[in-house]
C-alpha cells in the first residue's frame, strides 16, 4: 500500500479569479449551468452583491485561513452570459478585484461573448477597460444546428462579432465548437470548423456534448423526442477533430483545448495545473489549497445573504494532502503533456509513480495511458475514455 503525502505543496504562484455572470437572452437546449434570463432590474441587484462579495473578500476566511500569494495573474467572467450586462460593469468589477488582489503585469482578463450580443461599440468599451482576451460561443457554424441548440445567433452573428472584435483590436481570441449534438455529422462539424480555423483565432474549444441534469435536451432524451448519436460516432468527431486542428497549426495542449503557441488559457491552466483559483458569484467554485468550496446555487438567496454582507459559500471541504494530490493527478491528466510524477511526487513528499501503478494496474493492458520516464499521459484512446481513468485514481 502507498504511503500517504507527507505535505502540502507550497503555494507561490499567483491566483486566478472566476466570476460568474448568471444571465442569458435565451437558454440553449443542453444547457445545465445556473442562468437566469436577462432581467436588468435582477441584473443591477446582482452585480451590486457580486460587489460586496468581492469587497468582503478582504476578511473573509478564504483569505485569512490561506496561505496563498495575494497576487492575480487571470480574471475570468464566465456564464451565463456575461455579453448580456452593459461592458462598463466589467471596468468595475475587475476594479473590486484589484482592490484586494494585486495584479501582475501579465494579467489575462477574459470573458465569455455570445455572438448577438455586443456591436462594435460595445467591443471598444471592453477593450478599452483592459479586456485582454475574448472567448466566443460560437458552438456551430450551421445555422439549421444553432436553431436545434436553441441558440439565439446565426453564423452570421458569429462571423461579425469576430470581426468586429479584431476591428478593435482584440489580439487574444478563442472560439467554442460543440460536437455531438443529436442531428450533427462528422461533415457538418468539420464545415464549421474550417470556417473557425478560417478565421485564425488565437484558440479553439471543441466540446463533446455531455448530458447535464435538469437541461431540456436530458428531458427530450428521456422522453424519446431525440436519440443521442453513438458513442463510435462520437469517438470518430473528437478523432476527426482533433487531428484537422493540429494540422491547421494549432497545439493540442489539453482534452478539449487547442491553440496557437504561447495562446493556452492562462485561467484554466489553473484547474489543470493545481494552482489557486477564487470563485466569485452564484454557484462559483474555488480552491484556496486547504480547501475546495461553491457558492449558493439560489439566486434570491444569494443576493438576501451578501446584501447583509455575509459569507456566500454553501459548501466547503477541507482537504487533506491525499485529496489534493488526487485532485491534481485527475486534472493534471487532462493535460497532452501529462503529469511529471518524479516532480509531483517531490511536491507532496511521497512517492506518487506508486501510487499511480497501484491504483492504476487493472489498466495497464487496456491502452488509456503510458508512462514513459516517470511522466503519466493519457493516450489518444485515453482522452476519449478519461474517466475510466480518473475514477481509478479517486
Amino acid at each position: 500500500m502507498f504511503k500517504q503525502p507527507a505535505k502540502f505543496p507550497d503555494d507561490l504562484d499567483p491566483i486566478g479569479v472566476y466570476v460568474h455572470i448568471p444571465f442569458c437572452k435565451t437558454r440553449c437546449n443542453y444547457c445545465g449551468f445556473v442562468s437566469y434570463e436577462s432581467d436588468a432590474v435582477l441584473e443591477n441587484r446582482y452585480i451590486d452583491s457580486l460587489t460586496r462579495e468581492i469587497q468582503g473578500l478582504g476578511s473573509s476566511r478564504l483569505l485569512l485561513n490561506s496561505s496563498f500569494p495575494r497576487r492575480v495573474d487571470s480574471i475570468y467572467f464566465g456564464g451565463g452570459t456575461p455579453s448580456v450586462l452593459d461592458p462598463d460593469i466589467f471596468a468595475k468589477l475587475v476594479c473590486s478585484v484589484s482592490e484586494i488582489l494585486i495584479p501582475t503585469n501579465q494579467l489575462e482578463i477574459t470573458i465569455e461573448v455570445n455572438p448577438g450580443t455586443y456591436g462594435k461599440n460595445e467591443l471598444a468599451v471592453l477593450r478599452h477597460t483592459g479586456i485582454t482576451r475574448l472567448s466566443i460561443g460560437a458552438q456551430s457554424l450551421n445555422d439549421s444546428e444553432l436553431h436545434k441548440m436553441g441558440r439565439s445567433h446565426s453564423s452570421l452573428d458569429f462571423t461579425k462579432l469576430y470581426s468586429d472584435s479584431r476591428s478593435v483590436g482584440f489580439e487574444n481570441i478563442s472560439v467554442d465548437l460543440l460536437a455531438g449534438y443529436p442531428g450533427q455529422t462528422l461533415e457538418s462539424l468539420e464545415k464549421s470548423l474550417q470556417g473557425i480555423i478560417e478565421l485564425e483565432p488565437e484558440h479553439i474549444s471543441v466540446y463533446l456534448l455531455e448530458i447535464k441534469t435538469g437541461s431540456k435536451l436530458e428531458r427530450d432524451f428521456r422522453n424519446g423526442r431525440l436519440t443521442p448519436l453513438d458513442d463510435d460516432v462520437l469517438a470518430d468527431m473528437y478523432e476527426a477533430i482533433c487531428s484537422r486542428i493540429q494540422e491547421s497549426g494549432f497545439q493540442q495542449y489539453e482534452i478539449s483545448n487547442f491553440s496557437k503557441k504561447g495562446r493556452e488559457s492562462v485561467h484554466n491552466k489553473k484547474y489543470w495545473t493545481d494552482k489557486i483559483f477564487l470563485g466569485l458569484g452564484l454557484a462559483a467554485h474555488g480552491m484556496t489549497g486547504r480547501a475546495r468550496y461553491s457558492n449558493i446555487v439560489d439566486l434570491e438567496k444569494y443576493l438576501e445573504i451578501t446584501n447583509h454582507e455575509r459569507s456566500a459559500i454553501d459548501s466547503l471541504m477541507v482537504m487533506d494532502a491525499l485529496s489534493r494530490f488526487k485532485d491534481a493527478m485527475i486534472m493534471g491528466l487532462r493535460l497532452v503533456d501529462g503529469v511529471d510524477l518524479e516532480l509531483m511526487g517531490r511536491y507532496y513528499g511521497f512517492d506518487a509513480y506508486s501510487f499511480v501503478k497501484e491504483c492504476l494496474q487493472d489498466l495497464e493492458s487496456a491502452g488509456l495511458y503510458e508512462i514513459e520516464k516517470k511522466v503519466i499521459k493519457l493516450t489518444p484512446r485515453g482522452r476519449l475514455l478519461s474517466n475510466i481513468v480518473f475514477s481509478n485514481l479517486l
